[in-house]
C-alpha cells in the first residue's frame, strides 16, 4: 500500500490516481502532539460539589495525590477554554512532592504549552522524573521527544529504549511505535518480523492503531505473507475501536476489490465515516469517488470541499488535485492563481506530480508570472523523483531556453535542495503514537 502514482500528463486531476499509502501519516514529522484522555480526577473522590470540596481541601493540606487529582479535575472542567494554569499550578506542587503521575502531567504541559509557556527542556526534565519512578507514558514520552527532535537532537536509537522501556510495561502506543521503527530499521536493526510481534501484542490489549497497521502489514505482505482476508479482519477490528484509518483501511480494500468483491458504495460509506474522523487520505479518496461518480452521485462541488478539508491538513495529493480542479474549473469558479497556489503547496512537499504541474504553470505563465528558470527547476525535481514526463519536457524547454536562464535554474535547484536538506523522515509504514497527557492507564 505505498503511494504507487502513475502520471499520465500535467495538470489533471491527479485525486484520480490516488493509491492508499504505507501509513496514513498527518505530518512530515515521525511524532505529533495529540493528548491522550486521562483520568478524571473528581471521579476519584465522587462528582459531587462537596466531593470537590473534600479534594481542593486535601490539596491545600499539602496531599500530592490530592493536589493531582484536583489538577485533573480543573483541567477536564476547563477543557476548551483554554485556561488551564491552574491546572498546572496544582500539578507542579505535587511534582516538586515527587508524586510521578502530576511529574508527567506537568511535563506535558510545557510541551503542549498548555497553561503555561511551552519549553521542551523542563517538559523533558519533568518526563525524565516521571519515568525514573517508572511511569510507561513518561518513558514513550521521552521516546517521542527524541523520535521527533522536540527539545533533543533527534536520535532513533534513543527513542528506540524508552519506547521499549514503556512497551515492556505493556504500553500500547510504545509497542506500536517501537513497531513503526523495527520496519523503518531506525535506531535498531531493521526486522519486520520483530515489528509485527510488537503489533501483536498491542492488538491484544485494544489498540486500534495496532489493529490498523497491521491491516497494512497484511496488504503489503511486510513481516507476514500478503493475506488481504487477514487484512479485512484487522482492520474491521480496528474501525470497531473507533479508529478512523481502521474504516479507511476497510473503504480501500472495498474499492480495490481485494479479498471482497468490489463495492463502490461500501468504499464510498467506509471512506466517509473516516473522513468524518478528519483523517486528511480518507476525504482525498472520497473526494476521487464524487469526482468519478463510483458509489456516489457524481458532485464536483462535494469532491472539492472534501478536497479542500484534506487540503488544508497538508495532504499533498488533495492539495494538487484542488489545484488542478481551479485550474479546470471542476467544482468551482477557474481561478488560475489559487490553481497555482494549492499545487506549489504540494510541490514544496515533494509531491512529483504537483512539482511537474508547477512547471508547466511556469513555463505558460499561468496564474504565476511566466519564469523558464522556475520552470526549469520544477520539471527537474519532478524528474529526480521519478516522473519520466518531467524528463521529457524538461529537455523540451531547455531547447527554446538560453544557457543563462538553464544556469539560473540549476542554481535555483541546488539552493532548494540546500533549503529541504534538514526535511524531516517521515514513516514508511503505520502510524505512529503521540506524546500524550496522563500515563494512568498502564501506570496505576
Amino acid at each position: 500500500m505505498r503511494r504507487l502514482r502513475r502520471s499520465t500528463g500535467f495538470v489533471v486531476l491527479c485525486v484520480l490516481e490516488i493509491i492508499i499509502p504505507i501509513g496514513v501519516s498527518q505530518s512530515a514529522n515521525l511524532l505529533v502532539v495529540r493528548e491522550v484522555p486521562g483520568q478524571q480526577g473528581s471521579a476519584q473522590m465522587g462528582d459531587t460539589p462537596s466531593a470537590l470540596l473534600l479534594l481542593r481541601q486535601k490539596a491545600k493540606d499539602g496531599d500530592a495525590e490530592a493536589q493531582y487529582l484536583l489538577g485533573k479535575a480543573i483541567e477536564n472542567a476547563r477543557e476548551g477554554t483554554n485556561d488551564y494554569s491552574e491546572a498546572v499550578d496544582w500539578f507542579r506542587r505535587s511534582a516538586q512532592q515527587g508524586y510521578a503521575k502530576a511529574e508527567n502531567a506537568l511535563g506535558y504541559c510545557y510541551y503542549s504549552g498548555r497553561g503555561t509557556a511551552k519549553d521542551d527542556s523542563k517538559a523533558l526534565y519533568w518526563f525524565h522524573a516521571a519515568a525514573n519512578q517508572g511511569v510507561a507514558n513518561a518513558q514513550f514520552n521521552i521516546g517521542s521527544m527524541y523520535g521527533n527532535g522536540s527539545g533533543v537532537r533527534q536520535d532513533f536509537s534513543e527513542a528506540a529504549n524508552w519506547y521499549r522501556l514503556a512497551a515492556e510495561q505493556g504500553f500500547t502506543e510504545a509497542q506500536n511505535n517501537l513497531a513503526v521503527l523495527y520496519y523503518q530499521g531506525s535506531g535498531v536493526k531493521k526486522e519486520a518480523g520483530e515489528a509485527i510481534k510488537l503489533l501483536l501484542a498491542a492488538a491484544d490489549r485494544g489498540s486500534g492503531l495496532a489493529m490498523f497497521n497491521l491491516g497494512e502489514a497484511y496488504v503489503s505482505g511486510r513481516g507476514v505473507k500478503r493475506d488481504f482476508a487477514q487484512a479485512m479482519e484487522w482492520f474491521r477490528k480496528s474501525a470497531a475501536q473507533g479508529f478512523s484509518s481502521g474504516y479507511y483501511g476497510v473503504g480501500y480494500l472495498y474499492n480495490e476489490g481485494k479479498g471482497v468483491r468490489r463495492n463502490y458504495q461500501e468504499a464510498a460509506a467506509m471512506y466517509r465515516k473516516a473522513a468524518e474522523g478528519d483523517l486528511a487520505s480518507a476525504q482525498t479518496l472520497l473526494a476521487k469517488l464524487y469526482f468519478e461518480g463510483k458509489g456516489v452521485p457524481q458532485d464536483y462541488a462535494q469532491g472539492v470541499e472534501w478536497l479542500r478539508r484534506a487540503a488544508e491538513q497538508g495532504e499533498s495529493t488533495a492539495q494538487n488535485a484542488l489545484g488542478c480542479a481551479y485550474l479546470k474549473g471542476r467544482g468551482v469558479k477557474p481561478d488560475a492563481r489559487k490553481a497555482a497556489e494549492w499545487i506549489e503547496k504540494a510541490a514544496e512537499q515533494g509531491y512529483p506530480l504537483a512539482e511537474g504541474n508547477l512547471g508547466y504553470l511556469f513555463q505558460r505563465g499561468e496564474g504565476v508570472t511566466l519564469d523558464y528558470p522556475e520552470a526549469y527547476k520544477w520539471y527537474q525535481l519532478a524528474a529526480a523523483h521519478g516522473s519520466a514526463q518531467a524528463k521529457r519536457a524538461t529537455k523540451s524547454l531547455a531547447e527554446i531556453m538560453t544557457a543563462r536562464q538553464v544556469q539560473e535554474g540549476q542554481v535555483r535547484i541546488s539552493l532548494w535542495h540546500e533549503r529541504n536538506a534538514t526535511s524531516a523522515q517521515s514513516s514508511d509504514i503505520g502510524e505512529m503514537g503521540r506524546v500524550s497527557v496522563d500515563g494512568v492507564r498502564t501506570s496505576d
